[in-house]
Protein backbone atom coordinates (compact mmCIF):
# COMPACT_ATOMS: atom_id res chain seq x y z
CA UNK A 1 0.00 0.00 0.00
CA UNK A 2 2.91 2.53 0.91
CA UNK A 3 5.93 2.15 -1.41
CA UNK A 4 8.29 4.93 -1.07
CA UNK A 5 11.74 6.30 -3.17
CA UNK A 6 15.10 8.34 -2.20
CA UNK A 7 16.75 10.52 -4.65
CA UNK A 8 20.27 12.01 -4.32
CA UNK A 9 21.12 14.57 -6.58
CA UNK A 10 24.77 15.08 -7.31
CA UNK A 11 25.18 18.93 -8.11
CA UNK A 12 28.43 20.49 -8.76
CA UNK A 13 28.40 22.75 -5.64
CA UNK A 14 25.45 21.69 -3.86
CA UNK A 15 23.66 18.11 -2.90
CA UNK A 16 20.01 17.78 -3.32
CA UNK A 17 18.08 15.00 -1.43
CA UNK A 18 14.35 14.76 -2.27
CA UNK A 19 12.03 11.77 -0.79
CA UNK A 20 8.91 10.70 -2.34
CA UNK A 21 5.96 8.40 -1.03
CA UNK A 22 3.18 6.41 -2.79
CA UNK A 23 0.11 5.85 -1.56
CA UNK A 24 -3.42 5.04 -2.90
CA UNK A 25 -2.50 5.88 -5.89
CA UNK A 26 -1.18 9.29 -4.64
CA UNK A 27 2.83 10.65 -4.91
CA UNK A 28 3.72 12.94 -2.04
CA UNK A 29 6.56 14.47 -1.48
CA UNK A 30 7.90 14.26 2.15
CA UNK A 31 10.92 16.24 2.24
CA UNK A 32 13.75 17.74 0.75
CA UNK A 33 16.80 18.89 1.38
CA UNK A 34 19.48 21.56 -0.61
CA UNK A 35 23.23 21.97 0.99
CA UNK A 36 26.15 23.61 -0.37
CA UNK A 37 28.85 21.44 -0.77
CA UNK A 38 32.42 21.83 -0.68
CA UNK A 39 34.47 21.82 -4.25
CA UNK A 40 35.91 18.46 -5.68
CA UNK A 41 39.27 19.53 -5.01
CA UNK A 42 38.83 18.90 -0.93
CA UNK A 43 38.32 15.32 -2.33
CA UNK A 44 38.35 13.79 1.17
CA UNK A 45 36.26 16.27 2.94
CA UNK A 46 33.82 16.72 0.48
CA UNK A 47 33.10 12.51 0.56
CA UNK A 48 32.95 12.67 4.21
CA UNK A 49 30.64 16.09 4.12
CA UNK A 50 28.48 14.12 1.79
CA UNK A 51 28.49 10.87 3.46
CA UNK A 52 27.44 12.79 6.79
CA UNK A 53 24.25 14.61 4.53
CA UNK A 54 23.12 11.45 3.60
CA UNK A 55 23.01 9.43 6.65
CA UNK A 56 21.35 12.38 8.57
CA UNK A 57 17.99 12.84 5.85
CA UNK A 58 18.13 8.45 5.82
CA UNK A 59 17.61 8.31 10.12
CA UNK A 60 15.56 11.35 10.05
CA UNK A 61 12.86 9.51 8.39
CA UNK A 62 13.97 6.03 8.53
CA UNK A 63 14.62 5.64 4.65
CA UNK A 64 14.93 2.11 3.13
CA UNK A 65 17.55 1.82 0.91
CA UNK A 66 15.90 -0.47 -1.73
CA UNK A 67 15.07 2.39 -4.08
CA UNK A 68 17.81 5.12 -4.86
CA UNK A 69 18.02 6.64 -7.77
CA UNK A 70 20.72 9.29 -7.98
CA UNK A 71 22.05 11.79 -10.68
CA UNK A 72 25.31 12.78 -11.53
CA UNK A 73 26.37 16.44 -13.07
CA UNK A 74 25.44 16.99 -16.65
CA UNK A 75 28.93 18.85 -17.28
CA UNK A 76 30.37 14.90 -16.32
CA UNK A 77 28.68 13.24 -19.70
CA UNK A 78 28.55 14.02 -23.40
CA UNK A 79 25.13 13.43 -24.70
CA UNK A 80 24.33 13.18 -28.13
CA UNK A 81 21.29 13.18 -30.45
CA UNK A 82 22.23 10.20 -33.04
CA UNK A 83 20.57 8.79 -36.43
CA UNK A 84 21.37 5.30 -37.23
CA UNK A 85 20.56 3.29 -39.94
CA UNK A 86 17.31 0.47 -38.39
CA UNK A 87 18.89 -2.29 -39.20
CA UNK A 88 21.45 -2.24 -36.25
CA UNK A 89 18.39 -1.90 -33.84
CA UNK A 90 18.69 -6.41 -33.52
CA UNK A 91 22.60 -5.44 -32.17
CA UNK A 92 21.97 -1.83 -31.24
CA UNK A 93 24.44 -1.55 -27.67
CA UNK A 94 27.09 -3.50 -29.43
CA UNK A 95 26.94 -0.98 -32.55
CA UNK A 96 26.79 1.81 -29.73
CA UNK A 97 30.21 0.68 -28.32
CA UNK A 98 32.03 0.61 -30.93
CA UNK A 99 31.28 4.18 -32.10
CA UNK A 100 31.79 5.58 -29.20
CA UNK A 101 35.26 6.97 -30.00
CA UNK A 102 33.58 8.87 -32.62
CA UNK A 103 31.05 10.58 -30.51
CA UNK A 104 33.35 11.15 -27.45
CA UNK A 105 36.80 11.85 -26.76
CA UNK A 106 37.00 8.61 -24.57
CA UNK A 107 37.99 4.69 -25.40
CA UNK A 108 35.02 2.58 -25.50
CA UNK A 109 37.18 0.61 -22.21
CA UNK A 110 37.09 3.62 -19.95
CA UNK A 111 32.99 4.27 -21.07
CA UNK A 112 30.00 3.56 -19.26
CA UNK A 113 26.99 4.55 -21.94
CA UNK A 114 23.37 3.96 -22.03
CA UNK A 115 20.46 5.50 -24.85
CA UNK A 116 16.77 5.79 -25.53
CA UNK A 117 15.21 5.09 -28.90
CA UNK A 118 13.09 8.40 -29.41
CA UNK A 119 11.52 7.24 -32.46
CA UNK A 120 11.71 4.35 -35.11
CA UNK A 121 11.10 5.50 -38.87
CA UNK A 122 11.16 3.18 -41.98
CA UNK A 123 14.98 3.69 -42.36
CA UNK A 124 16.35 5.37 -39.64
CA UNK A 125 16.12 4.98 -35.73
CA UNK A 126 16.72 8.29 -33.63
CA UNK A 127 18.42 8.07 -29.84
CA UNK A 128 19.50 9.89 -27.31
CA UNK A 129 22.71 8.58 -25.99
CA UNK A 130 24.94 9.53 -23.27
CA UNK A 131 28.46 8.64 -22.32
CA UNK A 132 30.54 9.20 -19.27
CA UNK A 133 33.91 8.22 -17.98
CA UNK A 134 34.04 5.11 -15.51
CA UNK A 135 36.06 6.66 -13.10
CA UNK A 136 33.54 9.36 -12.59
CA UNK A 137 30.50 6.72 -11.69
CA UNK A 138 32.64 4.55 -10.00
CA UNK A 139 33.66 7.32 -7.73
CA UNK A 140 30.09 8.01 -6.70
CA UNK A 141 29.13 4.41 -6.30
CA UNK A 142 32.35 3.49 -4.12
CA UNK A 143 30.71 7.02 -1.91
CA UNK A 144 27.33 5.35 -1.58
CA UNK A 145 28.86 2.12 -0.90
CA UNK A 146 30.20 3.80 2.24
CA UNK A 147 26.86 4.59 3.51
CA UNK A 148 25.31 0.90 2.46
CA UNK A 149 23.59 1.93 -0.80
CA UNK A 150 23.33 0.43 -4.21
CA UNK A 151 21.19 2.91 -6.59
CA UNK A 152 19.01 1.60 -8.89
CA UNK A 153 19.44 4.05 -11.44
CA UNK A 154 21.94 6.70 -12.70
CA UNK A 155 20.20 9.44 -14.08
CA UNK A 156 21.23 12.60 -15.59
CA UNK A 157 19.05 15.83 -14.30
CA UNK A 158 17.68 16.37 -18.13
CA UNK A 159 15.78 12.95 -18.31
CA UNK A 160 14.46 13.25 -13.99
CA UNK A 161 12.97 16.44 -15.42
CA UNK A 162 11.24 15.56 -18.38
CA UNK A 163 10.12 12.23 -16.67
CA UNK A 164 8.58 14.59 -13.80
CA UNK A 165 6.92 17.00 -16.96
CA UNK A 166 5.64 14.38 -19.18
CA UNK A 167 4.46 12.95 -15.29
CA UNK A 168 2.31 16.54 -15.36
CA UNK A 169 1.48 17.14 -18.87
CA UNK A 170 0.30 16.00 -22.57
CA UNK A 171 1.46 18.26 -25.20
CA UNK A 172 -0.67 19.36 -27.91
CA UNK A 173 0.72 18.22 -31.89
CA UNK A 174 1.95 21.89 -32.30
CA UNK A 175 2.84 22.63 -28.90
CA UNK A 176 6.46 23.18 -27.90
CA UNK A 177 7.85 23.23 -24.62
CA UNK A 178 11.13 24.76 -23.58
CA UNK A 179 12.82 23.01 -19.71
CA UNK A 180 15.29 25.53 -18.74
CA UNK A 181 17.50 24.82 -15.72
CA UNK A 182 19.50 27.56 -14.52
CA UNK A 183 21.96 26.76 -11.89
CA UNK A 184 24.74 28.47 -12.11
CA UNK A 185 27.34 28.54 -13.72
CA UNK A 186 25.46 26.87 -16.39
CA UNK A 187 22.33 26.41 -17.99
CA UNK A 188 20.64 23.55 -19.62
CA UNK A 189 17.61 23.84 -22.53
CA UNK A 190 15.04 20.84 -23.50
CA UNK A 191 13.34 21.13 -25.82
CA UNK A 192 9.95 19.39 -26.51
CA UNK A 193 7.55 19.63 -30.01
CA UNK A 194 4.52 17.90 -29.33
CA UNK A 195 5.41 14.72 -27.55
CA UNK A 196 9.01 14.45 -28.75
CA UNK A 197 12.46 15.68 -27.25
CA UNK A 198 14.13 17.57 -30.08
CA UNK A 199 17.17 19.27 -28.48
CA UNK A 200 19.04 19.61 -25.24
CA UNK A 201 21.78 22.38 -25.01
CA UNK A 202 24.41 22.50 -21.89
CA UNK A 203 26.01 25.71 -21.85
CA UNK A 204 28.11 27.79 -19.34
CA UNK A 205 25.92 30.83 -17.96
CA UNK A 206 28.24 34.18 -18.09
CA UNK A 207 27.67 36.43 -15.11
CA UNK A 208 27.03 39.31 -17.19
CA UNK A 209 24.15 39.45 -20.34
CA UNK A 210 22.79 36.19 -18.99
CA UNK A 211 19.25 36.52 -20.24
CA UNK A 212 20.87 37.18 -24.00
CA UNK A 213 22.94 33.94 -23.55
CA UNK A 214 19.65 31.87 -23.06
CA UNK A 215 17.89 33.99 -25.99
CA UNK A 216 19.92 33.70 -28.24
CA UNK A 217 20.51 29.79 -27.62
CA UNK A 218 16.54 29.50 -28.46
CA UNK A 219 16.72 31.49 -31.26
CA UNK A 220 19.95 28.77 -32.79
CA UNK A 221 18.07 25.80 -31.27
CA UNK A 222 16.42 25.46 -35.10
CA UNK A 223 13.21 25.69 -34.26
CA UNK A 224 11.38 28.10 -37.14
CA UNK A 225 10.64 31.66 -36.41
CA UNK A 226 6.67 31.15 -36.84
CA UNK A 227 7.32 28.21 -34.11
CA UNK A 228 8.61 31.02 -31.16
CA UNK A 229 4.39 31.83 -30.48
CA UNK A 230 3.73 28.13 -29.91
CA UNK A 231 6.87 28.10 -27.02
CA UNK A 232 6.30 27.93 -23.56
CA UNK A 233 8.83 28.39 -21.31
CA UNK A 234 9.49 26.45 -17.98
CA UNK A 235 11.66 27.47 -15.42
CA UNK A 236 13.41 25.63 -12.81
CA UNK A 237 16.97 25.52 -11.18
CA UNK A 238 18.82 26.80 -7.79
CA UNK A 239 19.26 30.06 -9.43
CA UNK A 240 16.16 29.98 -11.59
CA UNK A 241 13.51 33.46 -10.93
CA UNK A 242 10.07 33.88 -12.67
CA UNK A 243 11.40 37.22 -13.48
CA UNK A 244 14.24 35.83 -16.07
CA UNK A 245 14.42 36.80 -19.42
CA UNK A 246 12.31 39.95 -19.68
CA UNK A 247 13.40 40.61 -23.42
CA UNK A 248 12.14 38.02 -24.47
CA UNK A 249 8.93 38.49 -22.46
CA UNK A 250 8.48 41.58 -23.69
CA UNK A 251 9.14 40.75 -27.21
CA UNK A 252 6.03 38.87 -27.11
CA UNK A 253 7.64 36.18 -29.35
CA UNK A 254 6.50 33.47 -27.19
CA UNK A 255 3.21 32.09 -25.67
CA UNK A 256 4.76 32.61 -22.17
CA UNK A 257 6.53 32.01 -18.89
CA UNK A 258 5.88 29.83 -15.95
CA UNK A 259 7.05 28.01 -13.59
CA UNK A 260 7.67 24.17 -14.02
CA UNK A 261 4.56 21.97 -12.89
CA UNK A 262 4.09 20.05 -9.73
CA UNK A 263 0.81 20.03 -9.20
CA UNK A 264 0.33 16.32 -9.04
CA UNK A 265 2.54 16.35 -6.50
CA UNK A 266 1.38 16.59 -2.97
CA UNK A 267 3.87 18.23 -0.21
CA UNK A 268 3.52 17.73 3.16
CA UNK A 269 1.59 20.28 5.29
CA UNK A 270 3.67 23.38 5.76
CA UNK A 271 6.13 22.60 2.67
CA UNK A 272 6.54 25.44 0.87
CA UNK A 273 6.41 24.38 -3.35
CA UNK A 274 10.19 23.09 -4.17
CA UNK A 275 9.87 24.33 -7.98
CA UNK A 276 13.48 24.96 -8.14
CA UNK A 277 14.59 21.34 -8.00
CA UNK A 278 12.40 20.11 -10.38
CA UNK A 279 15.07 17.51 -11.67
CA UNK A 280 15.87 16.44 -8.44
CA UNK A 281 12.01 15.75 -7.58
CA UNK A 282 11.81 13.93 -11.05
CA UNK A 283 15.07 11.70 -9.85
CA UNK A 284 13.16 9.66 -7.66
CA UNK A 285 10.06 9.16 -9.33
CA UNK A 286 11.48 5.90 -11.24
CA UNK A 287 10.79 4.38 -8.47
CA UNK A 288 7.28 5.05 -7.93
CA UNK A 289 5.48 5.55 -11.82
CA UNK A 290 6.02 4.35 -14.79
CA UNK A 291 8.52 6.72 -16.50
CA UNK A 292 9.20 7.98 -20.55
CA UNK A 293 12.69 7.71 -20.05
CA UNK A 294 14.46 4.69 -18.81
CA UNK A 295 18.28 6.34 -19.66
CA UNK A 296 20.30 4.26 -16.84
CA UNK A 297 24.29 4.80 -16.45
CA UNK A 298 24.61 2.33 -13.77
CA UNK A 299 26.67 -0.59 -15.20
CA UNK A 300 24.56 -3.55 -16.11
CA UNK A 301 26.74 -6.24 -13.51
CA UNK A 302 25.14 -3.95 -10.36
CA UNK A 303 20.88 -3.23 -11.85
CA UNK A 304 18.97 -5.51 -9.66
CA UNK A 305 16.84 -8.00 -11.44
CA UNK A 306 13.22 -8.03 -10.72
CA UNK A 307 12.61 -10.49 -8.28
CA UNK A 308 9.84 -13.49 -9.44
CA UNK A 309 6.75 -13.10 -6.35
CA UNK A 310 5.22 -16.43 -5.98
CA UNK A 311 8.26 -18.58 -8.03
CA UNK A 312 6.99 -22.04 -6.23
CA UNK A 313 3.35 -21.35 -7.03
CA UNK A 314 4.30 -20.05 -10.42
CA UNK A 315 6.62 -23.57 -10.83
CA UNK A 316 3.46 -26.49 -9.67
CA UNK A 317 0.97 -23.93 -12.12
CA UNK A 318 3.27 -24.16 -14.95
CA UNK A 319 3.81 -28.34 -14.23
CA UNK A 320 0.40 -28.91 -13.51
CA UNK A 321 -0.54 -26.92 -16.98
CA UNK A 322 2.68 -28.94 -18.92
CA UNK A 323 0.86 -32.19 -17.77
CA UNK A 324 -2.72 -31.38 -19.03
CA UNK A 325 -1.51 -29.78 -22.31
CA UNK A 326 1.15 -33.16 -23.17
CA UNK A 327 -1.88 -35.56 -22.24
CA UNK A 328 -4.61 -33.09 -24.78
CA UNK A 329 -1.63 -32.22 -27.46
CA UNK A 330 -0.60 -35.47 -28.67
CA UNK A 331 -3.39 -36.54 -31.25
CA UNK A 332 -3.71 -32.56 -32.10
CA UNK A 333 0.60 -32.77 -32.32
CA UNK A 334 0.59 -35.88 -34.73
CA UNK A 335 -2.07 -34.22 -36.74
CA UNK A 336 -0.06 -31.30 -36.89
CA UNK A 337 3.21 -32.41 -38.32
CA UNK A 338 1.12 -33.95 -41.23
CA UNK A 339 -0.04 -30.67 -42.12
CA UNK A 340 3.85 -29.14 -41.64
CA UNK A 341 5.09 -31.95 -43.60
CA UNK A 342 2.97 -30.97 -46.56
CA UNK A 343 3.84 -26.67 -46.27
CA UNK A 344 7.75 -27.57 -45.73
CA UNK A 345 7.39 -29.78 -49.11
CA UNK A 346 5.44 -26.64 -51.15
CA UNK A 347 8.07 -24.43 -49.40
CA UNK A 348 10.88 -26.39 -50.52
CA UNK A 349 9.03 -26.34 -54.34
CA UNK A 350 8.47 -22.33 -54.60
CA UNK A 351 11.88 -21.71 -53.15
CA UNK A 352 13.64 -20.75 -56.21
CA UNK A 353 11.07 -18.34 -57.78
CA UNK A 354 11.44 -16.71 -54.40
CA UNK A 355 15.39 -16.33 -54.31
CA UNK A 356 15.02 -14.83 -57.50
CA UNK A 357 12.79 -12.01 -56.90
CA UNK A 358 14.94 -11.69 -53.51
CA UNK A 359 18.33 -11.29 -56.27
CA UNK A 360 16.33 -8.46 -57.96
CA UNK A 361 15.44 -6.68 -54.97
CA UNK A 362 19.02 -6.55 -54.03
CA UNK A 363 20.15 -5.58 -57.32
CA UNK A 364 17.47 -2.99 -57.42
CA UNK A 365 18.38 -1.83 -53.59
CA UNK A 366 22.41 -1.48 -55.22
CA UNK A 367 21.33 0.51 -58.04
CA UNK A 368 19.00 2.96 -55.92
CA UNK A 369 22.27 3.57 -54.07
CA UNK A 370 24.66 4.20 -56.61
CA UNK A 371 22.06 6.81 -58.56
CA UNK A 372 21.84 8.33 -54.88
CA UNK A 373 25.35 8.43 -54.54
CA UNK A 374 25.37 10.20 -58.20
CA UNK A 375 22.67 12.84 -57.56
CA UNK A 376 25.10 13.89 -54.48
CA UNK A 377 28.39 14.11 -56.11
CA UNK A 378 26.39 16.22 -59.21
CA UNK A 379 25.10 18.65 -56.50
CA UNK A 380 28.73 20.54 -56.09
CA UNK A 381 30.36 21.32 -53.76
CA UNK A 382 29.35 24.00 -51.17
CA UNK A 383 30.97 27.50 -51.11
CA UNK A 384 33.94 28.29 -48.71
CA UNK A 385 32.62 31.61 -48.20
CA UNK A 386 29.30 30.10 -46.84
CA UNK A 387 31.39 27.55 -44.76
CA UNK A 388 33.45 29.94 -42.90
CA UNK A 389 30.17 32.04 -42.38
CA UNK A 390 28.29 29.12 -40.55
CA UNK A 391 31.20 27.86 -38.64
CA UNK A 392 31.55 31.73 -37.19
CA UNK A 393 28.07 31.98 -36.28
CA UNK A 394 28.30 28.30 -35.01
CA UNK A 395 31.28 28.49 -32.68
CA UNK A 396 31.48 30.87 -29.55
CA UNK A 397 33.89 33.51 -29.42
CA UNK A 398 35.98 31.78 -27.43
CA UNK A 399 37.05 29.10 -29.83
CA UNK A 400 40.59 30.09 -31.74
CA UNK A 401 40.87 28.05 -35.03
CA UNK A 402 44.17 27.81 -36.27
CA UNK A 403 43.95 25.49 -39.15
CA UNK A 404 40.72 25.26 -41.41
CA UNK A 405 41.11 21.99 -43.70
CA UNK A 406 38.50 22.14 -47.02
CA UNK A 407 38.52 18.69 -49.21
CA UNK A 408 34.96 19.48 -51.32
CA UNK A 409 33.08 17.22 -49.56
CA UNK A 410 34.68 17.46 -45.65
CA UNK A 411 36.04 19.83 -43.70
CA UNK A 412 38.89 19.26 -40.65
CA UNK A 413 39.37 22.43 -38.05
CA UNK A 414 42.55 22.31 -35.50
CA UNK A 415 42.29 24.34 -32.48
CA UNK A 416 41.33 25.36 -28.90
CA UNK A 417 38.29 25.97 -26.48
CA UNK A 418 37.24 26.12 -23.33
CA UNK A 419 35.35 22.69 -23.35
CA UNK A 420 35.75 20.89 -26.72
CA UNK A 421 33.13 18.64 -25.95
CA UNK A 422 30.62 21.19 -26.59
CA UNK A 423 31.30 22.05 -29.90
CA UNK A 424 30.32 18.80 -31.50
CA UNK A 425 26.45 19.13 -30.50
CA UNK A 426 26.85 22.94 -31.85
CA UNK A 427 27.82 21.62 -35.34
CA UNK A 428 25.48 18.57 -35.23
CA UNK A 429 22.94 21.50 -35.27
CA UNK A 430 23.77 22.97 -38.63
CA UNK A 431 21.90 21.78 -41.49
CA UNK A 432 25.60 22.50 -43.50
CA UNK A 433 27.45 19.42 -41.90
CA UNK A 434 27.06 15.96 -40.64
CA UNK A 435 28.94 13.00 -39.09
CA UNK A 436 30.75 15.40 -36.88
CA UNK A 437 33.25 13.59 -35.27
CA UNK A 438 36.81 14.06 -33.09
CA UNK A 439 39.58 12.73 -35.33
CA UNK A 440 42.40 12.58 -32.09
CA UNK A 441 42.08 12.91 -28.50
CA UNK A 442 41.23 16.24 -26.69
CA UNK A 443 43.64 17.24 -24.54
CA UNK A 444 44.63 20.63 -22.84
CA UNK A 445 47.73 22.78 -23.75
CA UNK A 446 48.10 26.51 -22.77
CA UNK A 447 47.24 28.37 -25.98
CA UNK A 448 50.06 31.05 -26.64
CA UNK A 449 48.96 33.85 -29.25
CA UNK A 450 49.49 37.46 -29.05
CA UNK A 451 46.73 38.83 -25.60
CA UNK A 452 46.54 35.16 -25.09
CA UNK A 453 48.12 32.76 -22.53
CA UNK A 454 45.73 30.31 -21.15
CA UNK A 455 45.53 26.59 -20.94
CA UNK A 456 42.42 25.27 -23.06
CA UNK A 457 41.63 22.23 -24.56
CA UNK A 458 43.16 21.44 -28.02
CA UNK A 459 40.74 19.71 -30.54
CA UNK A 460 40.75 18.28 -34.01
CA UNK A 461 37.15 17.54 -35.62
CA UNK A 462 36.33 16.40 -38.57
CA UNK A 463 32.72 16.95 -41.06
CA UNK A 464 31.38 15.69 -43.90
CA UNK A 465 29.10 18.40 -45.79
CA UNK A 466 25.71 17.82 -46.39
CA UNK A 467 24.36 18.01 -49.95
CA UNK A 468 22.67 21.05 -50.86
CA UNK A 469 18.92 21.00 -51.05
CA UNK A 470 17.69 21.78 -54.64
CA UNK A 471 16.96 26.00 -54.65
CA UNK A 472 19.30 26.71 -52.05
Amino acid sequence: MFDSSLGIDFKRNHLVLTFLKKSFGKIKLVDYGIHPILPEDQKEEREAQLITLINQFISKHLIHKEKVSIAIPREKVVARFIRLPVATKENLRRVMEYEIPKYTPFEKEETYFDYQILKEEKDWLHLFAVFVKKEEVDAYLSLLKKVGIQPISIQIPSTAALNLFFYHKTLEQDEIAVLLDVTEPFFEMNLIEGGDWRESFHLPLPPEERESKIIGTFRRSGLKSDSFSKSTFFLYGLDAAEKMLPSLRESDQIRGISIAPLNRIEAETGASRPDKIFSSIGLPLKGLAKTRFDLNLLPFELRKKVREIGKPLFIALASLALVLSLAWGIGVFIRYRNELNEINAEIKKRRPAVEAVEKLQKQKDVLRKEISELEKIKSGETSKIEILKELTQLLPSTVWIWNFKYTGREIEISGFAESASDLIPLLDKSTLFEKVEFLAPVTKERERREGVDKEKERFKIRARLESRRSGS
